[in-house]
């Protein structure tokens, strides 16, 4: 069974599709939970800049900022 616990655990970790998934299945069967919301939207916010910025990387330079942006949207 897929815990919220668990979907913590794989966000921490940087699995961030597994946890994604997780949450997503929770959302469904508990639509009004707010902490569920913000963790599917976050991930979803992540996932999506995440490529973005990491496919535009050609430069150390552009690597820090990806890094600095990464741990910005953890916290």
């Amino acid at each position: 069974m897929s815990t919220i616990t668990l979907a913590k655990i794989y966000e921490k970790q940087g699995h961030l599709a597994d946890a994604l998934q997780i949450y997503e299945a929770h959302l469904q069967k508990n639509p009004d939970d707010p902490e569920l919301k913000k963790a599917v939207i976050r991930l979803r916010k992540i996932n999506t800049k995440a490529l973005k910025y990491f496919m535009e990387m050609h430069t150390d330079a552009q690597f820090l900022k990806f890094e600095r942006w990464l741990g910005k949207s953890w916290t």
